[in-house]
């Protein structure tokens, strides 16, 4: 960071990608979606909280000053796939294989992809506090909305090496469904999910009273999870089935295949 003074007031400069955080960088995305024409005026205002009208007023000099120490911006940032981050001396960690992820993390995740759409950047500190964690922590050690305010002060390289680290571990375990002939991974990965949350359940209602509102509850929660996890082992099953019958369905066309081509080779044998 560098101090410059504007307008008579001290401002900070990042003078590197790691100095610009994660809130910064939606501070960008929302001011750029109301300044079309002047994309690098939203990034400046984002990144140094200087107002967009004193930019807008001011000599053309004084905001090239700026934008010469904000040189870094010219040159995307290159992530570097990495699992954990440190913030006010605290370390953050995500699990590094998504079988080991927990089910109600992979919810959550699924939900502020959903609640944000398409914009990745609004959703990167809440799914940062779902999947990063200290150690040991689940989500119910704490408040995961005073967790999302917090990593918006993580530093932007920070967040796009961990969001990177993702990115490549799922297009990995994409490629390995895809090449896998069975539905073996698949059933690996679901169903260990679904056992997860199951004992989770069985944790917390162990947790509660004999006669509590919220015992009865879970007890209906693990009836229907019982029901869910039947009709996916079910469904499994079938696949591999269907998937036995059609190799053995295939293994007769080829002997048959074979067969028809061994009478034709005889017959045209005999003929000559």
């Amino acid at each position: 960071m560098k101090q410059i003074k504007f307008n008579g007031k001290d401002y900070d400069i990042p003078t590197e990608w790691k100095d610009v955080n994660v809130g910064m960088l939606i501070k960008s995305s929302e001011l750029a979606e109301l300044l079309n024409d002047a994309p690098v005026v939203a990034i400046i205002s984002a990144y140094t909280g200087i107002p967009i009208k004193e930019l807008k007023a001011n000599k053309a000099v004084d905001v090239q000053e700026i934008m010469e120490i904000m040189f870094f911006i010219s040159k995307d940032y290159k992530p570097v796939p990495k699992t954990s981050f440190t913030l006010d001396g605290i370390t953050y960690k995500c699990e590094e294989d998504i079988v080991n992820q927990k089910f109600e993390d992979w919810v959550s995740v699924q939900t502020a992809l959903y609640n944000f759409g398409a914009d990745r950047v609004r959703a990167l500190p809440r799914i940062l506090a779902i999947m990063c964690k200290k150690e040991g922590e689940t989500l119910d050690d704490f408040n995961l909305d005073e967790r999302t305010e917090l990593f918006n002060r993580v530093s932007m390289t920070d967040a796009k090496d961990i969001e990177a680290f993702f990115l490549h571990l799922l297009q990995a375990y994409k490629s390995v469904t895809l090449l896998s002939s069975t539905q073996d991974v698949q059933k690996e990965i679901v169903l260990h999910k679904v056992q997860e949350l199951s004992d989770t359940l069985k944790t917390h209602k162990g947790q509660t009273g004999i006669f509590s509102g919220t015992r009865l509850r879970i007890g209906i929660y693990q009836l229907q999870l019982l029901w869910v996890k039947k009709q996916l082992e079910k469904y499994f099953n079938l696949q591999h089935t269907n998937n036995s019958k059609k190799n053995w369905m295939q293994t007769c066309k080829n002997w048959l295949t074979r067969k028809q081509r061994g009478k034709r080779v005889k017959h045209n044998g005999k003929v000559g």
